[in-house]
């Protein structure tokens, strides 16, 4: 099983860091952001796998 992230998926996970990043310093009270980045990241990871 090997997962080859693309250029979105290169976008999500520096989305995914950064709101990680701002939610830990208190930047963004909830964390729903890095909630939906994450669940979006998965399913991306997903689809590229299943096309080959």
């Amino acid at each position: 099983m090997k997962i080859k992230p693309d250029s979105i998926s290169a976008v999500l996970i520096i989305l995914l860091i950064a709101t990680l990043l701002a939610f830990f310093t208190g930047v963004f009270p909830y964390p729903y952001g890095w909630i939906i980045i994450m669940v979006l990241l998965v399913f991306r990871l997903n689809a590229n796998q299943k096309k080959e």
